[in-house]
């Protein structure tokens, strides 16, 4: 298995397509239409049926242990692994969230256990095993690049697939709200300490090559996952009645900061990706589905502000990133057919 199928970053277009089936069905809660919670379910069972397509292109590579390690390390695409544990993580998500759209409600929440234990496991081993890799060799400042924010962004996944878990068990609550709190800590200090050093070799390095334009797109993920995971655990909270918890507007304080990082990041980012295809444009690969997943972070945010504080002008502004959003998705999964099928005639 060579070139394009390889690829570490296929897994992406799980994240892409799961988070994706979650946007729809919160605008479809926002503005009461039907019909985007069907698109959203089918948008789920996208997502799970390219989850089961793609498994075996990386368990493949448990075969060959010496192979599997040296990509680990190598600092442009070793990261790029852990799109698998975080695919799975958003997989777990959207099946809490979406599922029940489809099944009873204790079997999506079920799953959404299932596959939360496995992209655990998966997101501690990947996430040490690569800051190890990392670590014990020397690697220049301009090897750094966003996708190194994955593993410690996969982190701030993981409160958010508890949620759906806090809501169907409330008398577990008090536990299961720790441990989403302990893994929002580990993603949101390795998020800042990992961008910090991404700031810094944008500053004093020269411009990235152009096929590492999607990765300029990542931290939006965070910026937009780490308010919007506090705030949903904050809300769960006072649902289960744990004592102490009775608001979420740290939530939506820190989701409100997070959203202006996240579009102050897109203007720059943006405004990168058009110089960098200045020279010959941006190559396809699989990668491109960095574009998807880290639009529909800020999308969700933006939304749950919007419905936190009941204002219809931010609601508008996350509708509008939801029609970006499925712009993107299309024309991302109509080059990703068009890439399979020259690689398959080859």
């Amino acid at each position: 298995m060579t070139g394009v199928h390889h690829h570490p970053a296929w897994f992406g277009a799980v994240m892409g397509t799961g988070a994706t089936a979650v946007v729809l069905l919160t605008q479809a809660e926002a503005w009461d239409v039907g019909w985007l919670a069907w698109l959203a379910v089918a948008f789920l069972l996208l997502a799970s049926l390219l989850a089961v397509i793609l498994w075996p292109r990386y368990a493949r590579r448990l075969g060959d242990r010496g192979a599997l390690a040296a990509e680990l390390s190598d600092p442009s695409h070793g990261a790029l692994l852990g799109t698998v544990p975080a695919g799975l993580l958003v997989l777990a998500v959207a099946w809490g969230r979406v599922g029940p759209e489809l099944v009873p409600v204790s079997v999506a929440v079920w799953i959404d256990i299932v596959l939360l234990v496995i992209g655990v496991i998966l997101a501690l081993t990947v996430g040490i095993l690569w800051a190890a890799a990392i670590a014990s060799d020397t690697h220049d400042l301009a090897a750094v690049n966003g996708g190194w924010l994955i593993p410690p962004v996969m982190n701030l996944l993981v409160p958010l697939a508890l949620v759906p878990v806090i809501g169907q068990y409330p008398d577990q609550a008090p536990w299961l709200l720790i441990v989403g709190f302990a893994f929002l800590g580990v993603g949101t200090v390795l998020f800042f300490a990992i961008f910090g050093l991404l700031l810094t070799r944008l500053a004093l390095r020269p411009r990235q090559l152009p096929q590492l334009a999607p990765s300029l797109w990542i931290p939006l993920a965070p910026a937009g996952v780490l308010g919007f995971a506090l705030m949903k655990l904050l809300q769960s909270a006072a649902a289960a009645g744990v004592e102490g918890f009775t608001s979420a507007t740290a939530g939506v304080i820190v989701t409100s900061m997070g959203i202006g990082l996240g579009l102050w990041w897109a203007l720059f980012a943006g405004l990168e990706t058009i110089r960098l295809s200045r020279g010959g444009g941006v190559p396809f690969h699989p990668g491109w589905w960095g574009f998807v997943f880290p639009i529909a972070a800020m999308t969700l945010a933006i939304t749950a502000v919007g419905q936190a504080m009941d204002v219809t002008g931010i609601l508008v502004v996350g509708t509008l990133g939801a029609v970006l959003l499925l712009a993107v998705w299309i024309v991302v999964g109509v080059r990703t057919i068009g890439l399979v099928r020259r690689s398959a005639s080859r």
